[in-house]
């Protein structure tokens, strides 16, 4: 019954992204954020949903094209010359990379990264020629909310179920298929969607008009709030307060600053745990720490390979196989998402990735001053909105990413594809001329 009702869904989907191909790629995104595939797998088993519903998406985009109903206006920006360029960089490191034919066994092999960074790419610009409107990005948005309530009650469902076999040495991990497949199963990944997620559920509740729904919305913030306690994952933890005070400075209403941090200290105080604890209390004394030792190893290993292979970098997914060769240490990856992308695909990959962050802030810099300057017009409101929940969503993931490599992460680029589509229609909504 159930493989029945997910086959129709594609069918009523694939028809819908064929008609109007931004319902493809909210259902693509909406696979990608929840991953339904690795929580209710039986059903999933033997379906390529993804693989459907990107060809309809596809089919559907090169329908419109061929129509004229799509402009490549969003397409000709800086932002997206840049991620072009890391995708080419990328590219160019698999192929001439000299540790790609090297790998030996654990992880993703390159090839499949590869696959993996093209579908990436792919559906980016696949989404930055047809999210052109505040209504489409409001449901990508939604698609995210979606994703952090269900998420937010799975991760606590298991904690209250005492589900430890989904628990790592006391860590949650993310859902997971029965072949171990799984787009969170790493606990610091987990961590990192509710900390890029939970300012969606915030401005949503901010921007409905019934008390009761608002107030429900802001009651999952607490619950992702500990979920990330349970991921145990330092990096979360960072994350989460780097948000809470990006988001408290862009507040109009800063006197409740100490009210609100107050709080957050004493929910910290009260729900984060014992692990997350002591995870967070040897973050400073690095040297007792193996993690945090480990860490600046790989760094200096990773420098080790931009400085020998400045170029192509020592290839696509080749950094856990070339660190044993350039330092003696075990197998890792960079724990850094700058220091990966540069030493696994040359300084080039590393010059785009922070292009990338500089052109982010500047964008969402412009369209806040731009929205300020037109308080009372309700379209910049919407605006402003959303901008904002965007720059503390990337503030919190670009600070974990000096701790953590991201490097395959797909919300970074779904939260460019609502920047680059924010800057363009705040340009033509608000500067008509």
């Amino acid at each position: 019954m159930g493989k029945i009702l997910l086959l129709l869904l594609i069918m009523v989907t694939g028809f819908s992204a064929l008609m109007r191909p931004w319902i493809g790629i909210s259902s693509y995104y909406f696979l990608s954020l929840l991953g339904p595939q690795y929580i209710w797998w039986w059903v999933f088993d033997g379906v390529r949903v993804s693989l459907l519903v990107a060809g309809f998406a596809i089919a559907g985009i090169g329908i419109d094209l061929l129509k004229g109903n799509l402009a490549p206006r969003l397409l000709k920006t800086r932002l997206n010359l840049y991620v072009l360029l890391l995708w080419v960089f990328l590219a160019v490191s698999y192929w001439l990379g000299p540790f790609v034919d090297l790998y030996a066994s654990g992880g993703r092999t390159p090839e499949q990264i590869f696959s993996l960074m093209n579908n990436v790419f792919l559906f980016y610009f696949c989404a930055t020629i047809t999210v052109d409107d505040l209504k489409k990005i409001r449901y990508l948005t939604l698609v995210m909310v979606v994703s952090v309530i269900y998420l937010a009650y799975w991760a606590n469902d298991q904690y209250l179920s005492a589900n430890w076999s989904q628990f790592n040495m006391g860590r949650l991990m993310g859902p997971r298929s029965i072949g171990g497949g799984s787009i969170y199963g790493d606990e610091n990944a987990f961590a990192m969607f509710f900390v890029t997620g939970l300012p969606f559920v915030f401005y949503l509740g901010m921007e409905v008009r019934k008390k009761w729904l608002r107030y429900l919305l802001w009651a999952v913030i607490p619950l992702g709030g500990h979920a990330i306690f349970l991921t145990g994952s330092r990096g979360g933890l960072l994350g989460i307060c780097v948000t809470l005070f990006v988001g408290l400075f862009l507040s109009k209403r800063k006197i409740l600053a100490i009210p609100v941090l107050l709080g957050a200290f004493m929910f910290y105080q009260w729900q984060a745990g014992s692990v997350m604890k002591d995870r967070s209390e040897i973050i400073a004394e690095y040297e007792g720490d193996r993690s945090a030792t480990d860490r600046l190893d790989a760094w200096g290993g990773g420098v080790k390979m931009i400085l020998t292979h400045p170029v192509t970098g020592v290839g696509l997914g080749s950094f856990v196989t070339a660190l044993p060769i350039f330092i003696e240490h075990r197998p890792m990856v960079a724990h850094n998402t700058l220091i990966q992308f540069a030493a696994e695909s040359g300084l080039g990959a590393g010059v785009c990735y922070v292009l990338l962050i500089y052109t982010f802030y500047r964008n969402a810099r412009r369209v806040l001053l731009r929205c300020n300057a037109e308080k009372s017009d309700e379209t910049a409101k919407r605006i402003d909105q959303y901008n904002k929940t965007c720059m503390i969503s990337f503030s919190g993931l670009v600070v974990c990413s000096l701790f953590l490599s991201l490097n395959t992460y797909e919300i970074f680029f779904f939260l460019l594809i609502i920047n680059n589509s924010l800057a363009q229609i705040c340009q033509e909504k608000l500067d008509p001329a």
